[in-house]
Formats: C-alpha cells, structure tokens, sequence
C-alpha cells in the first residue's frame, strides 16, 4: 500500500508541472499577439506626403558667369592747352549733357593774340583794296615829277662826266676828281631807270605776281586770325557726351595741362557686362542670346540682357574667350565696377518632362571594376512616383536644370505624381496618403 501512494503522488507532480507549463506557453503566447496587434497599426499607417504631377513644358541649359560691370560709354575729358583754371562748373556725380561747360581757363593772353591777328588782317586787306583801285593821279604827277628831276640830274652829271674826262685826258687833274665824276653819272643813270620803272609800273598797275604774293599774304593772315579764335576757344572746356561726372581731378587755380584728365564722363543708361568663358562653351556664346542678371547690393532685382559682341580670338595666356552683354539701366542702379552674376539659358529643349528639384534624390553606388581596374564610385539620381497609394521609387535620369525644375529624360511619364514632401521617411513600396501643400494651395 505504500508503495501505491508512493506511485501516485508521482503522477500527480507530473500532471501538475505539465498543467503549469501548458499554462505559461499560453499566457506567453497571448501576450506576444497582444503586443503585436499593438505594434501593426503602427507600421501599417500610410505616410503623409504632398504630390505634384509631371508636367511637359520648355527648358534650357544654364550657364553662370560672373562678371563686372562697365559704362556702356567713359571719355576721358583733357584740356587742349597748358593755362590756369578760372573756374570749375562741375563736380564729381554731376549729370551733364553734350557741350555743357566743364571749366573754364584764363584767356586774357590768348585774346591779345587774337587782336593781334586781327589787326594784321586788317592792314593786308587795306593793302590789297589799295591794288585792286590802282595808282591816284597824287602819285603818278609825284613819279613824272621824279622822273624828270632824275633825267635833268642824269643830263647834268654827263655833262660833268665829259669834261672832266677830257681835262683827265690831256692830264690837266688828277684821276681823283675824274673817277668822282664818272660815279655821279653812273648814279644818276640808275636813278633815272629806278624813277622811270615806278613811273611805268604805276601807269601799267600791279604785276600778276604782285598781286598773287599780296593774296596769298592776306590768306596768312586770315589763317592766323582763325588759329588764334579756336585756341582761345580751348579756354571753355565743354563736354563731347551726355552723361556723368564720375571723377575730377582739377580745382580752380591748378595749373591744366594736355597731358593730365581733367574729368572722367560715363554714360550709364545702358552698361556693358564683361564675362570670361573658356572654349569649351564658345558654342554657346552667340550674339543675341538673353542673359540674366542679379548683383549682391540688390539681390531681390532681377536685370535682362544679351549678348552684344563676342571676341573672336583666345587669349593665349589664359585661354578665356570674352563677350560684352549690354543691360539697360534706367535706375542707373548698376555702377561701373560692379560684379554680377550672370546666367545664360542655352541649348532649349521645348517638350522637356519637367518635376521640382526638390523631388529629386541621390545616393552614391561603389561599383567595382571587373577588370581589376580603379573602382569609381557613381550617383544614382531618384524619385517616388504614387501608384495606387502607394509609393515606387524610380531611378531617373536627368537632363537640364534651370530654376527650381529639372528635367527628367527617363524614368517617369508625363502626369504621374511624383513626391515632394515627405520624400525622405519613404522607402520603397510604402503606403502613403496624399495631403494638400498648405504653402503653395496645391
């Protein structure tokens, strides 16, 4: 019999631990589904995402440059003479327009020349009226008058000349008094010749060549007059444009001289916007093209022009081509100086697949050379396009960027939705739930 209670109080120990263990194994189990019923609602909530579709429109390369800004005009503004400044009429920032006075230079020596001039041109005039009247009856009795006094004296002086040769002759007086004679005669010869020419000249008038040296003397004259004007002029500087006064470097009393800039003018209606680019884009650069362009002190201002000429040959020192793009300025808020940066929208694409920046990923791939080459290491570009609540993600290829957009020139179709915010907690095959875009309305 004790050996039977023995037997059953066995069975009874083993009845009671496997009873336990079934129950654990069961509570275990009822607890591990509870926690998991808890946990799939979690993993099973559509992400909150903001779609836009692809659309189809026009887009272009862009190319940035920076360049610097010059006035579409600058002279350079040099007195014609060396004088002292009287008087500065203008100063630095000054508008001006064309033949605005500028300065003015001391002129008091300059206008004797000029009185001077004027005077000599005077008397080569009278000279040239009193030929043109010919000789007054005055003058023509005055050179009878002196053609018979030089015959009377001739007439007289040979007589002398005779006599004394003879006396001279038989040795009566001595050579002095002859040689005395014979000269008196040989004078009064050339008188009488001398008296006779004017006397003719003033009955026939000038000669063709007097009057042609007269003419021409009068011509002088006249050149020396004009010359002495336009050098007087020199004293009242005045502008060759309409511009700006961008700089003065003189003050009344200085000394100006032909060498030295009195004042610096630009015009700034229009500038010009000079840019490097090297030959890899010479292509690009045709005169006519549109650029755009912003500068750091007005940055919220946006400036259109185009390419106005572009150099036709290298610089060989550093291999930069140049171009100048004209850009109106009517503000006149765009200074001579300035940097901007340039953007050029080339090489259009008019059906282009277009999708925000923003839509697009990337990551990097480690990709090995089966050859047992160098690996190289490549970007992969990416996107979620939504199918059926639902987010795929595609591998794209992308094309031109200008802006915000870019294109895509493989990897989606035009009207699919792609992803642009909430992009970065998706993974593939995600269930998403698209919201409106509170920012933009959509």
């Amino acid at each position: 019999m004790g050996w039977l209670k023995s037997r059953e109080g066995y069975i009874r120990e083993i009845f009671l631990r496997t009873a336990i263990f079934i129950l654990l194994t069961f509570f275990i189990s009822l607890l591990a589904s509870c926690e998991k019923r808890q946990d799939e609602p979690a993993l099973k909530k559509p992400i909150l995402v903001v779609v836009v579709p692809v659309r189809q429109g026009k887009i272009a390369k862009e190319i940035k440059f920076t360049g610097s800004i010059q006035a579409n005009t600058e002279v350079k503004v040099f007195p014609k003479i060396t004088a002292r400044i009287k008087a500065m009429k203008v100063d630095l920032g000054d508008p001006i327009k064309k033949d605005d006075v500028i300065a003015l230079l001391e002129s008091e020596e300059l206008r004797a020349q000029q009185a001077q001039a004027k005077a000599a041109l005077e008397v080569m005039r009278a000279k040239w009226a009193q030929m043109e009247v010919g000789a007054r009856a005055g003058e023509l009795a005055q050179a009878e008058d002196l053609v018979a006094k030089a015959r009377a004296s001739l007439k007289d002086a040979k007589s002398n000349y005779k006599r004394m040769k003879a006396l001279f002759d038989r040795g009566t007086i001595a050579k002095r008094p002859f040689e005395s004679a014979e000269l008196a005669y040989t004078v009064a010869k050339a008188d009488l010749n001398s008296a006779q020419e004017r006397l003719d000249m003033l009955k026939k008038g000038a000669t063709k060549e007097d009057r042609q040296a007269l003419k021409a003397q009068v011509r002088q004259a006249n050149a020396t007059l004009d010359l002495a004007k336009i050098r007087l002029s020199y004293t009242r500087i005045t502008s060759p444009i309409s511009g700006t006064i961008s700089q003065r470097f003189f003050d009344p009393g200085d000394l100006a001289v032909p060498t030295k800039t009195l004042v610096t003018i630009v015009q700034m209606d229009t500038v010009k916007v000079i840019v490097y680019f090297p030959e890899n884009q010479i292509r690009y650069m045709v005169p006519g093209i549109q650029a755009r362009l912003t500068v750091t002190a007005y940055p919220d201002q946006v400036y259109y022009g185009s390419i106005d000429k572009v150099s036709p040959t290298l610089n060989p020192e550093t291999r930069m081509f140049f171009a100048e793009i004209r850009v109106l300025n009517e503000n006149q808020l765009l200074r001579p100086g300035m940097f901007t940066t340039v953007v050029l929208s080339v090489d259009p694409h008019l059906y282009a697949l277009l999708v925000p920046k923003e839509a697009v990923l990337y990551r990097e791939e480690y990709l090995e050379n089966p050859e047992g080459g160098k690996s190289q290491i490549s970007q992969i570009n990416y996107l979620f396009v939504v199918e059926d609540d639902r987010a795929h993600m595609r591998r794209v290829s992308l094309g031109h960027e200008s802006g915000i957009v870019v294109e895509v020139s493989q990897g989606v179709k035009k009207g699919e939705q792609v992803v642009v915010r909430g992009l970065h907690k998706l993974n593939d095959g995600d269930r998403v739930s698209v919201v409106k875009d509170e920012g933009s309305g959509k």
